[in-house]
């Protein structure tokens, strides 16, 4: 017989614990790689989120800006229908200042959500610290900002409605719209006429709805205003607790 020289043979038992113990560290390694993905990802949201609150702080301030410029304009409206109202000679106003009182206007709200769309967008769902701040501005976006935006709608469709009655249904007054158009009735005629449709019942019933509906508007934009400004305080705080 020859001779067989070379390593001993290992036991099956030793290549089984040598393979079990390769597959543990292949495992770890994932573990460990899957990791420092997830923390590098966590990182990288954290910061892409920071950002869009502080763009958030931007967008609530202006929206605080627009809503105290509503309300004045809302308070202003009130304001101009409840002196014409108190009026009982209408003689010493223009053709042109006459036309004017008829007029309703729409309500102009602007909600800046960029800052939330981007946050909506951006596919984070690990908030991490920041989940009840994250369910506070859902909740405003989502709800709170309707009680505004909702009556807004219901003014302006309101007031095309009233717009109808003035230029459509009524049917004694020509509109002059200053003087750059003709008119078929002379100044006195067009003012007896609008001056009878200035008191009428209809005219005078939809100012004092319109001074209705902005009460109630500025009350609705008044409470927004105060959610906004909490809004602000607890982004701020959150990011300041969170770094």
């Amino acid at each position: 017989m020859e001779n067989k020289t070379g390593k001993p043979a290992w036991p099956a038992g030793r290549y089984f614990k040598y393979a079990i113990g390769e597959i543990i560290l292949v495992v770890i390694g994932i573990l460990i790689a899957l990791q420092i993905n997830n923390w590098n990802e966590g990182r990288v949201n954290k910061i892409k989120l920071e950002d869009y609150l502080n763009e958030m702080i931007v967008d609530l301030n202006l929206d605080i800006k627009n809503l105290n410029n509503e309300i004045d304009r809302a308070s202003m409206m009130i304001s101009r229908n409840q002196s014409f109202l108190e009026h009982r000679n209408y003689d010493a106003f223009s053709i042109d200042s006459l036309e004017k009182r008829l007029e309703t206007f729409s309500a102009i709200v602007r909600i800046n959500q960029a800052a939330f769309n981007k946050i909506q967008a951006s596919g984070i769902t690990d908030f991490r610290g920041y989940n009840d701040l994250i369910e506070e501005i859902d909740e405003y976006y989502t709800y709170k900002i309707l009680s505004v935006t909702g009556y807004a709608s219901i003014i302006n469709g309101a007031v095309i409605e009233e717009d109808k009655v003035w230029r459509y249904q009524q049917k004694d007054y020509e509109f002059r719209y200053g003087t750059e158009l003709t008119s078929y009735q002379n100044d006195v005629e067009a003012k007896i006429k609008l001056i009878e449709l200035l008191k009428s019942p209809t005219a005078r019933n939809i100012l004092k709805i319109d001074i209705r509906r902005r009460k109630y508007q500025i009350l609705l934009m008044q409470k927004l205003k105060i959610e906004s400004q909490n809004l602000v305080k607890s982004v701020a705080s959150s990011l300041t607790n969170n770094n």
